[in-house]
């Protein structure tokens, strides 16, 4: 046990005064051959007897303080976190020996603390994604419902006005089947096990094919789109295709939910080219747009702008997280910019794949 300097010094005096009258008394004694100073010296050797025992008695009063009122503060400190009180602070402790105790005291608090508001974060942020699942899922089960009935019912007389119903409900089925998808893809990221696979492929035909299976999708919602691809077709990414098709399905759906339907035209454009060693896709429209003091939000999970838009349009404030954590995992990132009344870019940047770098792993999960 480290003892500081001040009670080292104290310590010493207790010891070392009694020691220098006894020694002095056996001093005198020895010199004394007439027995003249056996009375003084018989005085000394008492006086330092009793030194020695009110040293010995203050420092173990002593000792026993200095040892007790660290660990008081320990248990206490260690009662406030039985009671669920990890905001207790434990004081700096006075005595050098005991300081280091403290520090790791403070420390293991400190831990506790942050783990145990992650955990209720994760509390939080699970129950706010089931509110939004279950209130988003509401309209396409009424819908599904609606024309049900109006089957069952006869209102759909004709062949044609049947199928028309038919592909209502196919259509309302895919929501929630993407609800349902995106809620059980949550918990992959969220326990860390994303299921990635990656392999390398041409970087032109992979943009090329998205945008095709998205092409559909757009079409039905009439929205004008533009395509550019100025990456040579030999350039190659190391990418999970699913994955990243996530992505970009993501970013078009939000194009397409938030698109200003005050407009003549809807319009989205993709342009895709090289920067340096990054390829680099912009996804542009000309939607609502995003007000300054929610754009650097977006990223945030269940962070939803404009909150009465949110509701008419749905959405669970998740699918941009969701871009930003596989873009990432990708080893590159997601950046938005927006203006209110106009539109929004999205730009995802890829890292090129290159002969000399290692392979990549063809099947892996992340955090």
């Amino acid at each position: 046990m480290r003892v500081s300097r001040k009670n080292l010094l104290a310590i010493l005096g207790l010891v070392m005064v009694p020691l220098i009258l006894l020694s002095a008394a056996l001093i005198i004694m020895a010199k004394d051959r007439e027995g003249s100073a056996v009375a003084p010296c018989i005085f000394l050797i008492g006086l330092s007897v009793v030194e020695l025992l009110v040293g010995s008695l203050a420092l173990l009063r002593w000792q026993r303080d200095h040892l007790s009122r660290p660990f008081k503060q320990l248990q206490q400190a260690a009662g406030e976190i039985r009671d669920g009180n990890l905001d207790h602070e434990l004081d700096e402790a006075e005595e050098d020996e005991f300081r280091r105790l403290f520090e790791s005291f403070e420390e293991m608090r400190l831990r506790l603390k942050n783990s145990a508001e992650e955990q209720l974060r994760t509390e939080q942020d699970g129950k706010i994604l089931l509110a939004n699942i279950s209130h988003d899922l509401k309209t396409p089960i009424t819908a599904i419902k609606g024309y049900v009935e109006g089957l069952r019912d006869g209102v759909a007389s004709t062949p044609e006005k049947q199928a028309r119903y038919l592909s209502t409900i196919y259509s309302k089925a895919e929501e929630m089947e993407k609800l349902v998808d995106q809620l059980y893809f949550y918990t992959l990221v969220e326990s860390g096990r994303i299921p990635y696979h990656f392999i390398r492929i041409p970087a032109h035909a992979y943009f090329s094919d998205c945008r095709w299976e998205l092409k559909e999708e757009l079409d039905a919602q009439d929205m004008v789109t533009r395509y550019e691809n100025r990456v040579p077709e030999d350039v190659m990414i190391a990418v999970d295709p699913e994955q990243l098709h996530r992505v970009v399905s993501n970013v078009v759906s939000n194009a397409v939910k938030y698109r200003d339907r005050s407009k003549e035209k809807n319009m989205i454009g993709f342009r895709i080219y090289m920067e340096g060693k990054t390829i680099v896709t912009e996804i542009e429209d000309n939607g609502v747009g995003i007000a300054p003091e929610d754009l650097p939000h977006v990223f945030d999970r269940f962070y939803r702008a404009d909150t009465a838009r949110s509701a008419s349009t749905g959405g669970n404030g998740i699918g941009l997280s969701i871009v930003q954590k596989i873009m990432e995992d990708h080893g590159g990132r997601a950046v938005l910019t927006s203006v209110k009344g106009e539109g929004s870019c999205m730009r995802l940047e890829l890292p090129v794949y290159e002969e000399n770098d290692n392979e990549p792993d063809t099947d892996r999960g992340r955090r």
